[in-house]
């Protein structure tokens, strides 16, 4: 954390350190972090120094303290439109079955360009450097929007279902890795390619066209898609270098369905997602994803809500990155995440505000104080919740040009909020 000075001229930021730093001494108080032109930090280096290289002004900001941009790591900004109008408090059946109609019908461009243009300016509000998106319909609109407001985007194309198709149309088995691409995959690498033909990237191992840098395949989940699909689309990020995500353990509904094939989801799973003769594995989702070889220190385990300790300990043990959404499962009401015992037993952490779908805002700062609040996160330490903002995100969405303030990285910080700065000592 950096006390700030800020230039902003002819793409120059010079932000130097203060007094309210924690901890300070006479070389860090000396220091100035400088951003030149494309975006990066150019150096960490004292500030008469930078004076007489840049030659630029230093305008004080004020008694401030600056940290990296904070780091979003699920999404689903294409559900913005549904703001508002989803059934909210009754368990996940009740939500996904408000959801399914709204999320299936013919969205005018213009009305979902609008939602994602506030989605936008609500992720810049809060500093915004990076954000994991899951996408299935607007992954080109949900690109642009992110590119128009300097934020940057991984895309998680999912995997969804029991049957699926060559592109020639044929039936093909669940580990035919060419039928498992998701329209999104496509629309993203056609989007690219009209962006920058030049310099469009080769065909990554395994995939049917050139596939988006920031793009990857993600696994629905464990009671939506098939399981020799999963593991083909966790086999192809691992290849390529590429995150895996998936919804993991996020309500009783999914307990109850993996381990008995009965209840609620069951029976809204069978009306359009489950093959006839189908078999519930009869274990618990962690353990489940464990056996089928998805955990590991490339997965992002989302949600991860519905926990016991065993499920704690072995995600622990996998390396697994585990993303936190707090608002979003309050709202839908299906129960708390165990924040504290995952921290303790050493599970990477992340957080992610989901969809406007689930949630009031996509403001990871309110997120981070919906954690801070419940009795499962009271007892983690407000710098242990900075790590989830900004170091832990960056490194469950691989990203090493995001999540701290040194050369190299990513000039896209943030304020550090005054509740924050009064709980971390900041403040003068």
């Amino acid at each position: 954390m950096i006390r700030g000075v800020f230039s902003g001229d002819a793409g120059q930021a010079a932000l130097a350190d203060g007094p309210c730093t924690p901890p300070h001494d006479a070389a860090s108080a000396a220091r100035v972090l400088s951003g030149l032109r494309g975006g990066f930090i150019e150096a960490v280096e004292p500030v008469d120094a930078f004076r007489r290289r840049a030659g630029v002004p230093l305008t004080d900001l004020g008694e401030v303290t600056l940290l990296p941009g904070v780091v979003n790591c699920h999404a689903h900004l294409e559900l913005s439109h549904l703001a508002g109008r989803t059934v909210l408090g009754g368990g996940f059946v009740p939500w996904v079955k408000s959801l399914l109609p709204l999320a299936g019908a013919d969205t005018p461009p213009e009305v979902r360009a609008a939602a994602l243009a506030n989605a936008a300016r609500q992720l810049a509000a809060c500093h915004t450097a990076h954000v994991g998106d899951i996408t299935a319909v607007a992954p080109a609109a949900v690109r642009r929007a992110m590119q128009g407001a300097s934020i940057g985007c991984s895309h998680f194309a999912e995997v969804f279902g029991y049957r699926f198709i060559t592109p020639g149309g044929e039936p093909a088995a669940p580990a035919d890795t060419a039928a498992l691409w998701p329209r999104a995959m496509a629309e993203l690498a056609a989007d690219n390619l009209a962006d920058a033909p030049a310099s469009a990237p080769s065909p990554a191992h395994g995939a049917p066209f050139p596939v988006h840098p920031d793009a990857a395949l993600a696994g629905h989940a464990l009671y939506s898609t098939h399981p020799v699909a999963l593991a083909a689309a966790r086999r192809w990020c691992e290849r390529n270098h590429r995150v895996f995500s998936l919804h993991l353990a996020e309500h009783p509904d999914e307990v109850e369905f993996l381990t008995t094939g009965r209840g609620a989801l069951a029976d809204l799973l069978a009306v359009r997602v489950l093959p006839p003769g189908f078999s519930a594995p009869g274990m618990r989702p962690v353990l489940y994803a464990a056996e089928l070889g998805l955990l590991d220190e490339g997965t992002l385990a989302v949600h991860c809500v519905q926990l016991d300790a065993a499920d704690i300990r072995l995600l622990a043990e996998s390396g697994a990155h585990v993303c936190l959404c707090p608002r979003s499962n309050a709202a839908i009401n299906v129960g708390t995440a165990p924040a504290r015992a995952l921290a303790d037993a050493g599970a990477p952490l992340c957080l992610g505000t989901d969809s406007l779908a689930s949630n009031h805002d996509l403001d990871l700062w309110n997120e981070a104080r919906a954690l801070r609040d419940l009795p499962a996160g009271r007892d983690l330490p407000p710098a242990a919740l900075l790590r989830l903002l900004t170091v832990g995100g960056a490194a469950a969405l691989g990203r090493g040009d995001i999540g701290s303030m040194a050369p190299g990285r990513r000039a896209r910080l943030a304020l550090l909020p005054e509740d924050f700065s009064q709980a971390l000592g900041t403040t003068p």
